[in-house]
């Protein structure tokens, strides 16, 4: 039996996905303003000045934030290393969903955000050969893409039908 601990799987092991997405927003925040405060977080994430605070003092406590209350915030070589693991995990994920999946920006946007924290390194490294080979096909062949559209705009799919997506299969016989 294959055994896998999940936990090395993760971009890091003492963050949980909230706090990856503080040290995300500081990182966006400081590429935008180049300084960075409380009120400044909270409005990016649009959560109240209490809860960064205490998510600072959690990414003060781990080494990723040089931290002191009511002065700039900023990273350290450990947290903007992180942070920019992070962000590239959002912008890969977000230019499929947008450019390959043809979703709007938005959704893109917030399921990149969901996806990022959970999707394991060695997933992830395929994913992204998988995004290459894509547009290396596309440049040679652009009709893929306009194939792929008008397949998706003539298959609709209902995922809570009461047959269940296996009958969206049923023509295919992949999953029997």
């Amino acid at each position: 039996m294959l055994f896998v601990d999940m936990r090395s799987l993760k971009l890091t092991q003492s963050l949980t996905e909230s706090l990856e997405d503080y040290l995300e927003a500081i990182y966006n925040i400081i590429h935008e303003k180049k300084g960075v405060r409380v009120k400044d977080i909270s409005n990016y994430l649009t959560v109240k000045n209490s809860s960064v605070t205490s998510a600072l003092k959690s990414l003060e406590k781990e080494g990723f934030i040089n931290y002191e209350p009511y002065g700039i915030i900023s990273l350290t070589e450990k947290g903007n290393e992180l942070s920019k693991k992070i962000t590239e995990r959002h912008k890969i994920l977000k230019y499929f969903f947008m450019n390959v999946l043809f979703i709007d920006k938005e959704l893109s946007d917030q399921t990149a955000c969901k996806i990022e924290h959970g999707m394991p390194e060695p997933v992830f490294k395929k994913f992204i050969q998988f995004i290459k080979y894509i547009y290396l096909n596309h440049k040679n062949n652009p009709e893929w893409f306009n194939r792929f559209k008008d397949f998706c705009s003539k298959n609709e799919i209902d995922v809570n039908s009461e047959s269940g997506i296996d009958d969206y299969f049923i023509d295919t016989n992949l999953f029997q």
